[in-house]
Order: C-alpha cells, then sequence, then structure tokens
C-alpha cells in the first residue's frame, strides 16, 4: 500500500505570519521600514517589531540574511527588469 503525503508549498512550512511574509518581501526588495510603514498604514516601530520576529523565527541575524532566506524559499518573486 502506498501512502502519498503532500509536499508542502515553502509558504506552508514558513513558521511566519501572514504580515510577516508581506513586510519581509517588501524588504528584501529593498524598502526601507519608513516606506514599507507607509505603504502598509502602519507605524515604523511596527514594522520593526514584525521584523524582529522574522528574524528570531528564522533564526537569522539580519535584514540580508532574511532577505536571503525569502528568496531562497519564495517567498518573494525576483524582481525583473524591464
Amino acid at each position: 500500500m502506498h501512502r502519498h503525503r503532500r509536499v508542502r508549498s515553502a509558504s506552508e512550512r514558513c513558521p511566519l505570519t501572514a504580515r510577516e511574509i508581506e513586510i519581509l518581501g517588501l524588504a528584501a526588495q529593498g524598502y526601507t521600514n519608513g516606506r514599507i510603514a507607509r505603504q502598509l498604514w502602519i507605524t515604523e516601530q511596527t514594522v520593526k517589531f514584525h521584523l524582529s520576529n522574522t528574524y528570531r523565527k528564522l533564526g537569522v541575524a539580519n535584514r540580508t540574511e532574511a532577505s536571503r532566506y525569502a528568496y531562497v524559499n519564495d517567498l518573494v518573486m525576483p524582481q525583473h527588469e524591464a
């Protein structure tokens, strides 16, 4: 008897909330905390809070490592030049 295991997508395996993924995606695209805050209608302190939680959950030390995680795990689509 074969048992079929459903393969989970990267976002299903990811320990982050939807909001943390959204903020990480913007940070990985090079947005500043201020720009992320303005775009999402939240305070810059809230952005920092979400990013701190993201770093802790992913076991990374900084924005660069978190951004790499996002790209490697397909949480962010690479930008293509027009």
